[in-house]
């Protein structure tokens, strides 16, 4: 797995900035060889995440997401950096919204400790 590019996105955490991430991923989808329908699907999973920071962490700064071109695929990570989040994921209705990230994307890590950090990867000809 090489990593060919690397694009970040700063955004504050607010909703009206998650279509620009959507974009941006959307852009990089379709550069490295996904169809529509996995690019929907990618789209999906990052506004989920990005849901659940912006509602644990109201008005609480920005977040950065790293969109890593790989040959076999697209890595995408989302750091809060001087935010820690332990409780992201754990009751009811955030164990449904990461069953819908980890079920279009093929790999999930979360990290809670120390700053909230999540890490999603899809791979290219893996269908859903």
């Amino acid at each position: 797995m090489n990593i060919m590019d690397t694009v970040s996105v700063l955004i504050p955490l607010k909703a009206e900035y998650v279509s620009i991430a959507r974009l941006t991923a959307s852009g990089i989808a379709s550069r490295l060889g996904f169809d529509i329908d996995t690019i929907e699907d990618i789209k999906v999973a990052l506004s989920e995440v990005l849901g659940k920071f912006i509602e644990k962490t109201p008005g609480a700064g920005r977040v950065n997401v790293d969109f890593l071109c790989l040959d076999d695929g697209l890595s995408i990570t989302f750091n809060l950096p001087d935010c820690n989040i332990p409780y992201l994921f754990d009751n009811e209705m955030d164990k449904f919204a990461l069953a819908i990230i980890s079920s279009l994307m093929d790999e999930v890590e979360i990290e809670k400790q120390g700053h909230g950090m999540i890490k999603m990867v899809k791979k290219l000809g893996k269908a859903v």
